[in-house]
């Protein structure tokens, strides 16, 4: 059955035929086939129903005759898809024309079969036809529950979920756009405005919004920007929404829009163009029997040649005002949707008694299950209690080997944090060591310059004062300005020096924590050449070729520059070692190279360390990271260089440390920092 219904969706309400202009070869091929037709079977029903389809924008006398059609000749023959395709199509022309409590009859009817066939998408469609009729009945608030409801069924569903209707939507997609505006329309009955121009204008910059429904969309939100104030938006909306009716064949648009114009002109107070206007839309609301709009304009008809002192014309169209009122709004129309209202309260008392006695129902079978439940619980707590009497014991003898165990897991725990600090200590020693070799290496260059530019100048002075007393000022003069350059370069030297010394001691003092912005390519290019004079202290036979491709456009990075720095150095550190080993292996042939690069990434500061040296096998490659464990011999690494490196990049600076290596190839370690961080300057100790 629920493909009964999916068949009738498809087949009735979004063929493509179904919306096809008046005149069209659709609507004409069926009505050809309709005359020709001379059987009561389910094509003459089919024809039928979308021709009525085919009217319900346009002429709606034309569509309730071929709906009712339809209707009639289903039940006859007993063809129910051809019954609930003309109450599908029947609810929407019956609404429009005031119909109100023969629409709201049919929809609860179509709901009501959707919902014992589970037929969700006709749920949908049918909740938001409900809240249409309610709108139409004054009842705004009751509207937009319905139109919520509605929504909320397709929201979920992704765009194309359903049935492919109109060429180039699916239904979800069509529908939860058709809702958003409908409720866009009940906040501004509502005198929401907020609300409302916020629907509206989603839905009129969404670029998915169907284009059968745009015409109304654009009467809706130029209703809105007139409430607001804004007459001359308002009027480029009315007349585009007038052009795309046209284009759409949608008269009830167009009759709907040419009323809006005609009261904005009204307030305006150009009366010859508002009456332009509300003539137009009651001629086109009278020729498709759109009677609520034909009320609407005919009593500003009638107040306008009122104002203009034309009282025939305003008598004329009051007697039309109010003939269209008592069609609408008469006492057996009221009597009628009262009749409907209660008829639906007393459905819904009696569907809430049946879900109450059935609730009752399931109390009972519930409460039997729980009582046999409970008695089974019984008979397992008794026996459990046996058990538990002769395991409890064994479980005073295990609470005291668990007692001892836990007491010497504490103890060996108690050890290990004691080792670990030792070996962390170590570790920083080592870095030192390392670095305090680099700097003397360093420092002996600018020193070296210092000596013998002051030796020099010593030679100068003494050469100075020969010619000087020898009365040659002009020759005293120009070794005047020698020793003067040479003050010059032994005063960078120093500076130099002094540099080298002040760096050093900023390595050796302990970390502040507080992160400042920092040059990473002079940081990396001063500890790359301090972790090389350092294994050349050691080793001054050992040569490695030193690559640095720095990015110029790197900015400042704020890090802890000392926590940086022993990053870089144990990077650097393990480089050289690992080019050193695989130097004693090859010999001579083979050429040691380090390389540093750095790049700026998306807003992340890149540092590659790469060297050629021995690699990491590949079942290390995941250990290295962690505490204590290292490759090296005993007593030459702690095993803690690489895992404080990674806390110190990784938690204390919200970055990433990588590796990839090849065994007996290379070993590239790239590590990234974040430029922009929310995170506090100030590290967690």
């Amino acid at each position: 059955m629920m493909r009964l219904l999916l068949f009738i969706f498809w087949g009735f309400l979004f063929n493509e035929t179904v919306l096809a202009q008046e005149g069209s070869v659709g609507v004409n091929a069926d009505r050809r086939k309709l005359a020709l037709s001379q059987k009561d079977d389910s094509s003459t029903a089919k024809i039928l129903v979308r021709l009525s389809n085919a009217y319900r924008r346009n002429n709606y006398d034309s569509a309730l005759f071929y709906g009712r059609k339809a209707l009639l000749l289903s039940k006859k023959i007993g063809y129910a898809n051809g019954e609930t395709g003309a109450e599908i199509t029947l609810e929407f022309s019956l609404r429009e024309t005031g119909n109100l409590a023969e629409a709201l009859n049919l929809q609860l009817d179509l709901l009501d079969k959707a919902r014992l066939f589970k037929d969700i998408y006709l749920v949908g469609i049918e909740l938001n036809s409900i809240g249409n009729t309610y709108l139409e009945m004054g009842d705004p608030k009751t509207a937009l529950e319905y139109y919520r409801r509605s929504r909320n069924i397709f929201l979920p569903m992704p765009d194309n979920a359903g049935p492919h209707i109109l060429r180039k939507y699916w239904l979800s997609g069509y529908y939860k756009r058709n809702e958003a505006s409908n409720m866009g329309n009940a906040f501004e009955k509502m005198n929401q405005l907020d609300s409302a121009l916020r629907y509206e204008t989603a839905m009129y910059l969404d670029k998915n919004f169907p284009d059968d429904n745009m015409p109304e969309l654009l009467s809706r939100l130029g209703a809105l920007k007139l409430k607001l104030g804004k007459d001359k938006e308002a009027m480029q909306l009315f007349r585009k929404g007038i052009k795309l009716s046209f284009h759409q064949n949608t008269a009830n648009d167009a009759a709907i829009i040419y009323y809006q114009m005609a009261v904005l002109f009204n307030q305006r107070n150009k009366a010859d163009s508002s009456l332009y206007y509300a003539h137009r839309s009651f001629y086109t609301a009278r020729s498709i029997a759109l009677a609520k709009v034909a009320l609407d304009v005919s009593l500003l008809i009638a107040d306008l040649f009122h104002k203009s002192a034309k009282l025939d014309s305003a008598y004329a169209y009051q007697r039309i005002a109010i003939e269209y009122k008592d069609v609408l709004f008469g006492a057996d129309k009221f009597r009628q949707i009262q009749l409907v209202l209660s008829q639906e309260e007393q459905r819904q008392q009696k569907l809430l008694q049946a879900r109450e006695a059935q609730k009752n129902l399931y109390w009972i079978i519930g409460g039997g299950a729980i009582l046999v439940f409970v008695l089974i619980i019984l008979l397992l707590v008794w026996r459990n209690n046996q058990v538990q009497t002769r395991q409890t014991r064994l479980l005073s003898i295990q609470k005291t080997q668990i007692t001892a165990q836990r007491d010497e897991i504490k103890i060996t725990l108690e050890n290990l944090h004691k080792t670990q600090t030792q070996l962390i200590q170590s570790e920083k020693m080592a870095s030192l060591a390392e670095l305090t070799a680099g700097v003397a290496h360093e420092i002996q260059n600018p020193l070296n310059f210092v000596n013998n530019f002051a030796e020099v100048s010593v030679e100068l002075l003494d050469e100075m004062q020969t010619e000087l007393k020898s009365g040659d000022k002009d020759e005293a003069i120009s070794i005047a300005e020698d020793i003067k350059q040479n003050l010059e370069k032994i005063r960078h030297h120093g500076r130099r020096a002094d540099g080298i010394v002040k760096g050093m001691l900023q390595h050796s003092r302990p970390s502040s924590n507080t992160k400042e912005p920092t040059d990473i390519n002079k940081l990396a290019d001063e500890y790359l050449r301090l972790a090389y004079h350092g294994l050349r202290a050691k080793d001054k036979n050992f040569n490695c070729e030193l690559i640095t491709n720095f990015d110029e456009k790197l900015p400042a990075v704020k890090v802890v520059p000392q926590d940086i720095g022993r990053v870089l150095l144990n990077m650097f550190t393990n480089a050289f070692y690992a080019t050193e080993q695989k130097l004693k292996k090859s010999g001579p042939a083979y050429k040691p190279a380090v390389e540093v690069r750095t790049s700026l990434i998306a807003n992340v500061a890149e540092i590659r360390v790469r060297d050629n040296g021995s690699g990491i096998p590949q079942h290390i490659k995941k250990k290295i990271m962690q505490p204590f464990f290292t490759t090296k011999p005993t007593g030459e690494g702690t095993g803690m260089g690489l895992s404080l490196s990674y806390d110190i990049v990784v938690k204390g600076h919200g970055g990433t440390i990588e590796v990839d290596s090849s065994e007996g190839s290379y070993t590239e370690f790239v590590i990234r920092l974040p430029i922009i961080t929310t995170e506090s300057d100030k590290l967690t100790p």
